[in-house]
């Protein structure tokens, strides 16, 4: 049986009940993997290097160490951005099938924390403050500039 949700704009939204269940199940299955994964949030958080790591004495070394910084706090941004994308996805396949009023009131608030905190840092993004060259300090720094090797 095909079900039918009116979208707003005249258009008849169709799906089967039956699919949007599998979907979700799949999503589900996606969110539990990268949670058990090395990409999880959390991994990612506790993969970090030390700045001795790199050597001492030189000025490459710090600059390396502040590029490493810089791409893992990217890194961590993105993977929590990218599971909260796919919880999202989750709740959005409730709205399709229950409609937006239908479903549970802390899922509709942590859809529109979830979309708050994507606007954030697309915000974020397009005025420079989160710079994904940026090193530890926010200023970018090529790995070339400023090291002893000449």
């Amino acid at each position: 049986m095909t079900d039918w949700r009116d979208t707003g704009d005249g258009k008849d939204l169709s799906y089967e009940p039956e699919t949007l269940a599998s979907f979700k199940k799949r999503i589900d299955k996606i969110i539990d993997d990268l949670e058990t994964s090395p990409a999880s949030h959390k991994r990612i958080s506790d993969q970090t290097i030390t700045p001795e790591s790199y050597g001492t004495g030189f000025s490459a070394a710090k600059d390396l160490s502040s590029l490493y910084e810089g791409a893992h706090e990217r890194l961590k941004t993105l993977s929590r951005l990218f599971g909260e994308q796919l919880e999202a996805l989750g709740i959005a396949t409730q709205i399709v099938d229950k409609g937006y009023e239908n479903i549970e009131t802390e899922h509709r608030e942590r859809f529109q924390a979830i979309q708050s905190h994507v606007e954030e840092h697309q915000h974020s993004r397009r005025d420079g403050s989160g710079d994904q060259n940026a090193g530890v300090g926010g200023t970018k720094k090529s790995v070339d500039a400023g090291t002893d090797f000449d």
